[in-house]
């Protein structure tokens, strides 16, 4: 939630934002390992305020292979992690979370969006069901395609399936873009189109003769009535800038306060990447566009490389498993002269159907999924950052998942309820990963004002919370412990303990006897902050504690919850 700020409030944060843009990450008051909890936090959509149009950076996108071998040459996505030297994200708000911006919108997860909301992601109308369709370029891209204008003079990128895989291709790009933008992402507006090939009418300069058009149709997949299966990915609004990197800033760009590999919502993208299989997840498929005049949006497009489509054929089988360049089973092969074969080749190498292609889910291990190409971002992946990501990934229930895998537009029913159990199962595999990693509790309250139990024994001071573990994942309270810590060095009172949850119910609480607080009345500001860490002790594990900071009122009398950190 957005609180509501001051003007002198405003321009305290304001002076963070450029305080740790000017001094960039490497300071601790801005992205170390400790976050001081009453730093003042981001404001929503700051960086939507009117900027001069920036240039274009299309050229960018030629040295995308030199920059994705010297990112993930030494598989910088895992190195980072085994050996803890990455610091946390900046842009977080005191409860762990990022606030809206030109690169995400609070949507699935903050309220609970319908199916019908979720199936119909970002689009409108979509292209004109029976005029011509004009052909005013052809693609670029490995997919045989057009750009074509409809009788409402909307454009669109216009993308066919590979021969003998009816579905597999554009239904991937519908059904990602949908859950990505649900999740929170700018996406295109994409639609699944069935038309009849004469409806293609070529413009004299498009780049292609009208003899070449059916050859190049030929080449793709068709319905049996001979209409083709085609995904409309609509021009997104605005004026295109280029792609946006997932390191360093913008420097045309005065709105770019963060450096991009120290964002919150580009770590996490790797989760919901994972999830989706989206392995083709690079800056070639992003985009900046100048919007309504006024500032760059960031958008992801292009995702018919994403769960079991390889765009021109069912996904490899090496996908996801090991990146381009990945130095470390590069070499172990190249010593063992071929020997070292790795994981990935020794599995079934078979596709389920042929609109699904290979998307795997027994194999799937969220901490060892690979994207092809390595990016900064991902690699200062946090436990903290994969938490707040798969919690977007549990968001969304089996009713949002097959809504949207019904937007693919399968013909198959039993294809389209085989692929929507195979996103389903990974999205459990997923949020059963990253939530073991950290203690996931929020909506951290104080359940009633610390009530005196006596005049030397000191107050009762009970702290409630959701544990997502039960809230999501189905886990038994009879079976979870609270392991928890008290500490407020300005009282020096330092208190631990442990709770057992109650069976049955998401919202638990520890409550803990804190010692005569008479003794508060001369402290400082900073002196007031105390720190409750929570351990949720279950199966054996021992994640990382969330920190739940309090801040003592200036009676004595009652703590209030002013940050968390997992």
């Amino acid at each position: 939630m957005t609180r509501p700020t001051t003007p002198g409030a405003a321009r305290l944060r304001a002076a963070s934002i450029l305080a740790c843009m000017v001094i960039g990450a490497s300071t601790a008051a801005c992205g170390g390992a400790r976050r001081p909890p009453l730093l003042p936090e981001p404001i929503a959509f700051i960086d939507t305020l009117p900027i001069a149009e920036p240039a274009s950076r299309e050229l960018m996108e030629t040295i995308r292979p030199y920059a994705a071998i010297v990112g993930s040459g030494a598989s910088a996505l895992n190195v980072r992690r085994w050996t803890g030297t990455t610091r946390e994200a900046v842009n977080l708000t005191r409860f762990d979370d990022v606030v809206g911006s030109a690169w995400f919108k609070r949507r699935n997860g903050y309220r609970t969006m319908t199916a019908d909301e979720v199936a119909r992601g970002p689009t409108t109308v979509g292209p004109d069901p029976a005029g011509p369709l004009r052909v005013v370029a052809r693609s670029e891209g490995r997919t045989p395609g057009f750009t074509i204008e409809d009788a409402r003079g909307d454009r669109y990128l216009l993308k066919f399936d590979p021969p003998g895989n009816p579905h597999l291709a554009t239904a991937a790009d519908v059904i990602t873009s949908r859950l990505l933008y649900a999740a929170g992402y700018h996406t295109p507006e994409n639609y699944i189109v069935r038309l009849d090939p004469d409806r293609l009418v070529t413009e004299p300069d498009a780049g292609v003769t009208p003899d070449e058009v059916p050859a190049i149709l030929d080449a793709v997949a068709r319905l049996p009535d001979g209409r083709l299966i085609a995904m409309a990915s609509k021009y997104l609004p605005g004026t295109p800038k280029g792609p946006f990197r997932f390191e360093g800033r913008r420097g045309d760009d005065p709105n770019d306060h963060f450096y991009h590999q120290y964002r919150r919502e580009l770590r996490g993208l790797f989760v919901l990447a994972a999830w989706l299989n989206h392995v083709e997840l690079h800056f070639g498929n992003t985009l900046d566009t100048y919007v309504a005049g006024r500032y760059l949006r960031h958008n992801l497009i292009d995702f018919g490389e994403s769960l079991g489509s390889g765009t021109l054929g069912p996904l490899d089988v090496r996908a996801g498993r090991e990146s381009n360049f990945d130095l470390a089973p590069v070499l172990a092969r190249f010593v063992t002269l071929g020997f070292a074969r790795p994981a990935w080749s020794q599995g079934d190498t078979s596709t389920i159907h042929p609109s699904i292609g290979r998307l795997p889910t027994d194999e799937y291990d969220p901490a060892d999924w690979r994207p092809r190409w390595s990016n900064a971002a991902f690699s200062h992946l946090t436990d903290r950052d994969g938490y707040w990501g798969a919690k977007l990934v549990a968001a969304f229930s089996d009713e949002q998942i097959r809504a949207a895998v019904a937007e693919g537009g399968l013909s198959d029913p039993r294809a389209a309820r085989t692929l929507g159990d195979m996103i389903l199962y990974r999205r459990d595999r997923t949020v059963e990963y990253w939530y073991g990693r950290v203690s996931p509790i929020e909506n951290v309250a104080i359940e009633v004002p610390p009530a005196s139990i006596g005049d030397t024994a000191g107050f009762r001071l009970t702290v409630s919370f959701d544990d997502l573990g039960i809230r999501d994942l189905g886990r038994s309270g009879a079976s979870t412990t609270y392991r928890y810590r008290f500490r407020h060095e300005g009282l020096r009172i330092d208190l631990a303990g442990a709770a057992s949850a109650v069976d049955g119910t998401s919202r638990q609480a520890v409550s803990l006897v804190v010692p005569d607080l008479a003794r508060s009345g001369g402290l400082e500001d900073s002196e007031r902050i105390a720190v409750l860490e929570v351990v949720v002790v279950r199966d054996g594990g021992d994640p990382r504690a969330a920190r739940v900071h309090l801040a003592l009122d200036p009676s004595g009398r009652e703590y209030g919850v002013v940050g968390l950190e997992h």
